[in-house]
């Protein structure tokens, strides 16, 4: 539009300036003949003059001299002087004078005949004839008939078009550019600021056409600007109002604020999409509150409309940060489903009535359902305080996992509706999964979370201690204290099953710090016997992502009265790379009072060397899939294992290798310069006494024994 506007102004300048070369030049064109008139008369009239005297005489060859030196003027066409009876001829050219006998000029003859000037314009010609007077220019035509003794004839170029018109357009430009120039910077000042703010409301304009409704226009520029600005910016608002009640209609539920069946349903196609096509997992949870249907007969609707309100709100606020759905996400729905990559939070809905739903799109293993269900049982155990009533309320939960039992809606919310019933079926406020497999799994799931809350304040855990010896000497350089749990009716239950299960339900934190206090009151105990020894233990991610994890190391360390140099704590490779610079923080921390530090399991993720060798790790473990490929025929393994322990080395670290089974795994460690080894080669992970008593029988070991 900018610059529309100038063409315009340009071409209207162009036009103002032709009219104005059109009239100048039509003037300067007349100015210029009547100028070259009078020019001519002048000049012939002088040279007339000179000839005259030359005539008295006739003295042909002065008169040729005087013809020559006129013609070289560079104005003069055409020039010839005859005498009265045109007895010759003569044209200033030495090749042509004198003719004798020529046939005179009409104007050669009217200047003889009358003895006055006579003049003709014709044919882009000034032609003027001056006679020659006897007794030359003080003759005078009152005495009697003038004596005109011959005639001068000069013939000029009228001015032509285009001279003319150069020498005003030289002339106009001189003057008028600048002024010109001076006005198209006027102008395109005056045009910006009037297509500026022009533009700016063009670009806001497509922005809201392309969805961006928080978009306003900048009123700026002229009063008429500004109030269209305001305008627009009124009408965007009112649309934004309009559409925010239309979603609000179409996907979010009146009495709780949830979304509603609509978005719900939305949602569930959009997640087992990407579950399929990432080859993940998702779950469908369907809630039915138990003896709703009592409340709402005995209080009244309105006391049931706000315990629903009040049930969601408790579940909302229950579910972790992320759950829940902001109730503004479904203006964002249309967007968002287009993106196949969109990070899709939990959903939690309202069907209708007392059912609700809650939409897990992502969960690791089928069963971590599970755990969101029972947290959410938990949480109704609170009675509601409604209308200065307290309300106890359950609720029936059935679960239905995608694509597993289903991948579309229908078939989801039928399968979990079936699931909810049988909750209902076997005594309500539980929660049943659709798949019996996953039921099984669940219950059992279940009972170690609730029996290892008991195993903490019971004593049922303990640590088993696995020695690690030094690959030369075969000498005792430590052990790794490995957490077991001793049930007491079902016996020992596997680390790789409750850890895990501690994990989904927040007991990782007392069960690592059992781990590390028992740990650190045991390395006092093997100093206060005189047999200082190091002890290791694992750290759990969620124990070393907290800000509080080294003061509360140090403050183990003071309770146990164990000697820090001896306690040595394994953090795995993702934990290290998860946050670097926190790790970084701890570490230092501790190892200013001198406590030990392994990365454990290196090569098992995606590594990233340069951030590694800023840690300051005192020892660098080889992950039992390494010590394993040592067994192949293709010598791979040995390749991978000198190439891992050659690059600790340059890093400073110990090298420890874990779970060497045979004595050719050891060899090829010990060839590779690996420093120490741990594994049933050597000894299995025991309860402390038998510790004790292969300590006693290992003090000084002739050779490595193969674990009994």
């Amino acid at each position: 539009m900018h610059f529309r506007f100038l063409s315009l102004v340009v071409g209207v300048a162009a036009l103002l300036l032709a009219a104005q070369l059109f009239t100048d030049t039509s003037s300067e064109i007349a100015h210029k003949r009547q100028q070259r008139i009078d020019a001519a008369l002048d000049v012939t009239n002088v040279i007339a003059r000179s000839l005259e005297k030359q005539f008295n005489y006739f003295d042909l060859d002065d008169i040729e001299s005087i013809l020559v030196s006129v013609r070289k003027r560079g104005d003069i066409r055409q020039l010839s002087v005859v005498d009265r009876d045109k007895t010759f001829f003569l044209d200033g050219d030495l090749a042509t004078s004198p003719v004798i006998a020529i046939d005179s000029n009409i104007l050669h003859d009217q200047a003889l005949a009358t003895g006055s000037t006579a003049l003709r314009i014709a044919d882009g010609r000034i032609e003027v004839a001056e006679p020659l007077l006897a007794g030359g220019s003080g003759f005078s035509a009152a005495a009697g008939e003038p004596q005109a003794i011959g005639s001068v004839l000069i013939s000029f170029e009228v001015p032509g078009l285009g001279e003319t018109l150069f020498a005003v357009i030289r002339a106009k430009l001189a003057t008028i550019l600048p002024i010109l120039l001076i006005g198209l910077v006027l102008a395109a000042r005056m045009v910006s600021q009037i297509t500026a703010p022009l533009k700016g409301l063009t670009e806001t304009a497509q922005a809201i056409a392309g969805g961006d409704l928080e978009r306003e226009a900048q009123g700026r520029g002229a009063r008429e600007i500004r109030q269209l600005a305001r305008s627009f910016n009124q009408m965007v608002r009112t649309i934004r109002t309009n559409m925010s009640q239309i979603y609000d209609l179409a996907y979010v539920d009146k009495i709780t604020r949830l979304p509603n069946r609509e978005f719900f349903r939305r949602e569930i196609d959009r997640s087992v999409a990407k579950v399929v096509r990432n080859g993940t997992s998702g779950a469908l949870l369907f809630l039915d509150l138990d003896g709703f249907k009592r409340v709402n007969d005995t209080s009244g609707h309105d006391l049931g409309d706000q315990l629903l309100a009040a049930f969601a709100g408790r579940i909302s606020g229950l579910i972790r940060q992320g759950d829940q759905i902001s109730l503004e996400a479904a203006q964002d729905l249309l967007d968002i489903a287009g993106e196949e990559d969109a990070k899709q939070d939990n959903t939690f809905a309202r069907l209708g009535g007392d059912e609700f739903t809650l939409l897990l799109p992502e969960i690791r293993e089928e069963t971590d359902a599970a755990t969101v269900a029972h947290r959410i049982l938990n949480a109704l155990k609170e009675p509601f305080a409604v209308d200065g009533k307290e309300i106890i309320i359950g609720a029936s939960i059935g679960i239905a996992t995608f694509p597993r039992d289903g991948s579309d809606y229908q078939t989801l919310l039928k399968h979990s509706d079936m699931a909810m019933y049988q909750a209902k079926e076997e005594g309500k406020n539980t929660y049943r999964f659709f798949c019996e497999e996953l039921n099984r799994k669940a219950g059992r799931r279940l009972e170690i979370e609730s029996d290892l809350r008991k195993a903490l304040n019971r004593g049922e855990l303990e640590l088993h201690y696995q020695p690690k010896v030094d690959a030369h000497s075969g000498k005792v350089r430590g052990v790794e204290g490995l957490v077991r749990w001793h049930h007491p009716e079902n016996g020992m239950i596997s680390p790789g099953e409750f850890i895990p299960v501690a994990e989904d339900c927040g007991l990782i934190q007392p069960l690592g710090d059992y781990v590390v206090e028992t740990a650190c009151r045991q390395i006092a105990a093997f100093s206060t016997k005189g047999n200082p020894l190091a002890v290791a233990v694992n750290i759990s991610m969620q124990q070393f992502e907290r800000a509080d994890f080294a003061s509360n190391i140090k403050s183990i360390l003071k309770r146990t009265k164990a000697d820090p140099g001896l306690l040595e704590l394994e953090v795995t490779e993702s934990m290290a790379m998860s946050n670097p610079a926190l790790v970084l923080e701890h570490i230092r921390t501790l190892k200013e009072i001198g406590v030990r530090f392994a990365i454990d399991d290196f090569g098992t993720g995606y590594s990233n060397l340069a951030q590694l060798s800023r840690l300051p790790f005192d020892v660098f473990k080889i992950d039992r899939s390494f010590v394993s490929a040592l067994d192949g025929k293709d010598g791979h393994g040995e390749t991978i294992v000198r190439t891992i322990i050659a690059m600790a080395h340059s890093l400073d670290y110990t090298t420890v290798a874990e779970g060497v089974e045979t004595e050719d795994q050891a060899g090829k460690l010990i060839a590779a310069g690996c420093n120490v080894m741990q594994g049933f080669l050597f000894a299995k992970p025991m309860p402390l006494d038998d510790l004790e008593t292969w300590l006693k029988e290992n003090a000084i070991p002739a050779k490595r024994r193969r674990a009994a």
